[in-house]
């Protein structure tokens, strides 16, 4: 189980399950969104995730729709139109201590990668240029 809220904690939620091993996107769209080199996303069972409050949705690409908060902004979930039945859920926004949350599996859409960021070696993680292969 785990839980987890925006910036001002006025969105918050919960889960029924463990995060799978999350996914480091560099993506255009995730970094914008981020404001950072790239956005951290732990996936769930969309059934497993129960809003308190819901965040504001918005379709953001032709392929996904993000969520954030309507008072502070903060990004919060993404659903990917190829998955519907899972939600992604903006690893920072996961409150610590609750149970593990695993390590990141992959680095997706490096093609995309900011210039001035260097992925670490030896992080573990995989990397595809596009989604994961």
């Amino acid at each position: 189980m785990a839980s987890g809220s925006c910036a001002c904690h006025y969105v918050r939620y919960t889960t029924t399950s463990v995060p799978s091993a999350p996914v480091n996107c560099h993506c255009t769209t995730c970094r914008k969104q981020a404001g950072a080199p790239y956005q951290t996303w732990a996936f769930f069972p969309a059934t497993h995730v129960q809003w308190q409050v819901y965040p504001t949705g918005r379709r953001s690409s032709t392929s996904a729709t993000r969520s954030f908060c309507p008072r502070c902004g903060s990004t919060l979930s993404m659903i990917l139109d190829r998955y519907p039945e899972e939600i992604a859920l903006a690893a920072g926004t996961l409150d610590e201590g609750e149970g593990p949350i695993p390590l990141p599996r992959a680095h997706i859409f490096l093609k995309e990668k900011a210039s001035w960021y260097e992925v670490p070696e030896g992080d573990g993680a995989e990397k595809y240029q596009e989604w994961e292969e």
